[in-house]
Order: structure tokens, then C-alpha cells, then sequence
């Protein structure tokens, strides 16, 4: 039971983290160009539009996949396939209302928005993101209905096509736009978002009906904890009873973010810089430095995604084993994954900055919110396990004092003339190590999950340092040797990577029973076996 459990959880995760890393390739190629063709400026347009959709996405959509998911794993596990499907309708009929509401505030209210922001010039890039809403709606109704399933599949599919879309709509009209003026071009990059989640939307349409009419002869069939019917009303009721925490939570990080980011454009121009200085700093730190920090997390959120369905299943059965070997396998497997991401991120920061945009204007912001990875990525897991648990209050007391914090920290540290925008990366870490460090005492009270010194300090630790080790040698012998950044940065990279793998693997980092529970786990371990690479 515990086995193909987490088979399916890895699975799942596994399933997602190759999606996002697909996304993530195509969203580089989507705004990497995008940053030759509009330059720091324009992209600062383009990250005061994004930050500013991005909190009504929050509230419309942040809380319903994530109880949709958690009430369709529960029917499940219970084998109550028709009730599943209800909440997925009742689920699918709130987001629609939802969806249309917030794109209309979006459009009406752009210039209010982007005046507000700092940067009126945002405009119309905050009215050619508004559909993005109503589609991105429909979407989280889907996909919280197939994660409930344990099918990651419709999901990663989506995302990939509403990555394409953007690209290729998205990257066009900016070249087109371009020149009308970068305030144009910003807003052509940014309707194909819109367009993109078109696409995403109308993929999972055609997957969801192919689904039904397949299954449309199952009925329901409660075994377990339930025989009630629940009616569409009384779905609803508790629909909303666990989105509502969980959205406020998600969205007053995100409000702060908002209220944060204007600040940053407010106090920039308060210490002497100008509306375009303000926008082309602000531009290095969204559209730069939080694009390469975005880029680790971006993979861990699949991590969380799989584990609500998969604690909260084992919570519907009582399996409190399960939950607390399910929690300290995803807990490990973040922290071993992050640090070295996190790591490599701040000692390559200049490198990697040359290599991508030919432009290391982000160089030390990169430098200090690379770190942060390690915080973010614990946050996003434990968040997610506290929900599964249904102690979703949790994550929102916690996300409102590192909000505060976070707020309080960059309104004095960026009005400081010679830190400005470096303080804003400082204000990040400290808030996401406080929210990290306050989740996992929660999620240990409740899981009884055991974070053991060997397994989450003191090993990863070794690791990392054998590797930075190699990272620095690495590339300063093949910067002296060959004098291109480019040949210098990866192959430090891919040393750096070899050397953390391999030095987990010596002090036995990775265990046994985790390659197990992978997708063909017992092939590897044979390999590995084979060449003695195991304890």
C-alpha cells in the first residue's frame, strides 16, 4: 500500500517537475529575446502588468484547485467516482463567475492599477492581460480535478501548451508592436499570455470530455467512510469552507508583493531616481534576478501539487504512517534538490547573468535571492502539507507575518540611498526563512514527521560544499583557459552538478527505498548497484 502510494506520488511529481522544465525552456526562450528586443525597461512594464494581474489570479484562483484536488482525492479514496465528479461541476460553475468578475475589474480598472503601481505606462499591458484571468479560471477548475485523481498528465499537458502560446503570440506582437513604443511592445508580450491560457484551457476541455466518455458508465460506489449524497449546495459549502483560508493566505503574500513592488518604484524615485530609472531597476530585479531565482521553485510547486492528494488520501483512510513517510520523503527530496540550485545560483550569479541575458546589470540582487531558493522551495512544500492536513489557516498566519515582515524590511532598507533595489532581495530571505522556519514546526506537530540532523543538515551541507568547491575551481580554469564565459559557466555547472550527486551518493545522501518509489526505481538501483554507487 505504502509503495504504490508513493510510486504514484513520485510519479506524479516526477510527471509535473518534466512539464514545468519544459515550460520553464520555452518560457527562456520566450523572454530571454524579449529582453534584447524591449530592454530592462520595458521589462519593467512588463513585471508592474504581471504583478498586478498577478494578486486578483491569487484571489480568483489560489484556494479552489487546491480544495478541488483535496474534496476529489477524498471521494476517491472513499470510491465515490460520481461525487468527484459533482465537486469538479460545482467547482467548474464558481471559477466561471469568478474568471469573469476579475477579468472585468482587471480591464476596467488598468490605469487605476498601473498608476497606482508607479508605472502608468503599464496600462494597456495590464488590459492585455485581463483575459488571462477568465481562462487561467476555467484551467484551475480542470486541473484541481485531475491532481484530486492522482493524474498529473492533463495538467502537464497544459501547461506546456499554454507556454507555446505565449511564446509564439506573445513574441511576435512585441516584435510587431516594437515600434509604436516599448509600453506597446510590453502589452503585445503580455496578450499572449493572455492567448496562451486560451489554449490551456481549451486543451483541457478536450481532455476532460475524452476522460468522461470513457468513465461515463462508473457509478458511485461508497465503501469506506460515506454513503451521504452531498448535494451541488453542500459541495459548495465546503468547497468554499476550505478554499476561503487558503486563498487569503495566498493572497495577502500576494497583496504584500504588490503593496512591495509599488513601494520598491515609490522609494526608488523618493531618493532621487526617475519614473525610467525607477522602471529599468525594478526591471533587473523582476524580469532578471527573479526570473533565474523563479526558475528551482517553479520545479518544487510540482512537488506540492502531487502532495495534497496524496497526504490527504492517507488522511481519509487514517494512514498516519503513510502521511508522515510521504511528508519527511517530500521534505527531503526539496532540501537536496534546493541547496545546491540555491547555492549555485548566488556563486554563479554574475556568470550565469553574462551567459543568459549578456547583461549583469541583476549581478549582485541575483547574488543575495539565490539563497532564498532554499526558504521558497520549503515554504511551497509545507504550505502544501499543511493544507493536505487541513490545517489551512496555518500557511495564512505564517504568510501574513513574513508579508509584514517583508514589507517593513524593504520600506526601510531600499529608501536607503546606497542599498536601494539590493534591499529587496534581503527583505525576501528574511521573510521566507521565517515562514519556512514556522511551517516545518507546524508540519511536524501534525505529521509527526522527524527531520534528522544527518539527514537534513549535516549531509546536504557536505554535499554542497564538495561542490562549490568544484564550481569555483572549475571555472576559473576554464575561464583562463578558454576566455568564454558561456563554456566556463556550464561546464562549472555540469562538474558542480556531477560533484553534489556523487558526494551524496558517498555519504549516503540518497537512500535506497527513494530510487525505489521512482518511476523504473528498481532498473536504476540495479545499474547503481552494478557499479557500486549504493551502500
Amino acid at each position: 500500500m505504502i509503495k504504490s502510494h508513493k510510486q504514484t506520488f513520485l510519479q506524479g511529481t516526477l510527471t509535473l517537475v518534466l512539464a514545468n522544465a519544459i515550460v520553464k525552456i520555452i518560457g527562456a526562450v520566450f523572454k530571454i529575446p524579449l529582453t534584447y528586443l524591449i530592454g530592462p525597461d520595458g521589462m519593467g512594464i512588463y513585471g508592474a502588468a504581471y504583478e498586478i494581474y498577478k494578486w486578483l489570479f491569487i484571489i480568483a484562483t489560489a484556494g479552489l484547485p487546491i480544495a478541488v484536488s483535496k474534496m476529489v482525492s477524498e471521494s476517491m479514496a472513499c470510491d465515490n467516482r460520481e461525487e468527484a465528479h459533482r465537486i469538479f461541476k460545482v467547482a467548474f460553475g464558481l471559477l466561471s463567475v469568478i474568471g469573469i468578475v476579475g477579468t472585468s475589474i482587471l480591464f476596467f480598472g488598468a490605469k487605476f492599477f498601473a498608476d497606482s503601481f508607479g508605472n502608468s505606462r503599464a496600462y494597456l499591458a495590464v488590459m492585455a492581460m485581463s483575459p488571462s484571468l477568465f481562462f487561467v479560471a476555467l484551467m484551475s477548475a480542470y486541473r484541481g480535478y485531475f491532481q484530486g485523481l492522482q493524474n498529473m498528465v492533463p495538467t502537464a499537458i497544459s501547461e506546456v501548451v499554454e507556454a507555446l502560446g505565449k511564446l509564439v503570440i506573445g513574441y511576435l506582437l512585441a516584435y510587431l508592436w516594437v515600434p509604436k513604443g516599448i509600453e506597446y511592445a510590453a502589452a503585445g508580450a503580455i496578450l499572449g499570455v493572455s492567448t496562451g491560457s486560451f489554449l490551456g484551457a481549451a486543451i483541457l476541455f478536450i481532455i476532460h470530455r475524452f476522460y468522461r466518455s470513457k468513465n461515463v458508465g462508473r457509478r458511485k460506489t461508497a465503501t469506506v467512510h460515506t454513503s451521504r449524497y452531498r448535494t451541488g449546495s453542500d459541495i459548495l459549502r465546503y468547497l468554499i469552507k476550505i478554499a476561503v483560508p487558503i486563498t487569503l493566505g495566498a493572497s495577502v503574500f500576494s497583496l504584500t508583493s504588490v503593496i512591495d513592488a509599488a513601494m520598491i518604484m515609490n522609494r526608488l524615485q523618493s531618493i532621487g531616481y526617475g519614473e525610467r530609472e525607477a522602471s529599468t531597476l525594478y526591471g533587473y530585479l523582476s524580469q532578471y534576478a527573479v526570473t533565474m531565482f523563479n526558475l528551482p521553485p517553479t520545479l518544487i510547486v510540482a512537488m506540492g501539487i502531487s502532495i495534497v492528494p496524496a497526504i490527504s488520501s492517507a488522511f481519509a483512510v487514517k494512514d498516519m504512517r503513510l502521511a508522515k513517510k510521504t511528508t519527511e520523503s517530500a521534505l527531503r527530496i526539496t532540501l537536496l534538490f534546493s541547496l545546491p540550485c540555491a547555492i549555485g545560483l548566488s556563486v554563479l550569479s554574475g556568470p550565469i547573468l553574462q551567459l543568459v541575458y549578456r547583461d549583469t546589470g541583476a549581478e549582485k540582487l541575483l547574488n543575495i535571492l539565490g539563497i532564498a531558493v532554499i526558504f521558497v522551495s520549503l515554504v511551497l512544500v509545507t504550505n502544501a502539507i499543511l493544507q493536505a492536513t487541513g490545517r489551512v489557516f496555518i500557511p495564512v498566519r505564517n504568510m501574513l507575518i513574513g508579508g509584514i515582515i517583508k514589507v517593513i524590511v524593504n520600506y526601510f532598507v531600499v529608501g536607503i540611498d546606497y542599498i536601494n533595489i539590493k534591499g529587496a532581495p534581503l527583505g525576501t530571505n528574511i521573510c521566507y526563512f521565517v515562514i519556512a522556519m514556522l511551517n516545518l514546526i507546524s508540519v511536524k506537530k501534525y505529521t509527526r514527521a522527524e527531520y534528522k540532523f544527518m539527514d537534513f543538515v549535516f549531509k546536504p551541507v557536505i554535499a554542497v560544499a564538495s561542490m562549490v568547491i568544484a564550481v569555483v575551481f572549475t571555472y576559473d580554469k576554464l575561464m583562463l583557459g578558454t576566455q568564454s564565459n558561456s563554456i566556463a559557466t556550464l561546464g562549472a555547472i555540469v562538474i558542480g552538478a556531477l560533484m553534489y550527486g556523487l558526494m551524496l551518493i558517498a555519504i549516503g545522501g540518497i537512500r535506497k527505498e527513494d530510487i525505489e518509489l521512482m518511476p523504473k526505481g528498481q532498473k536504476i538501483l540495479r545499474i547503481m548497484n552494478r557499479f557500486g554507487m549504493l551502500k
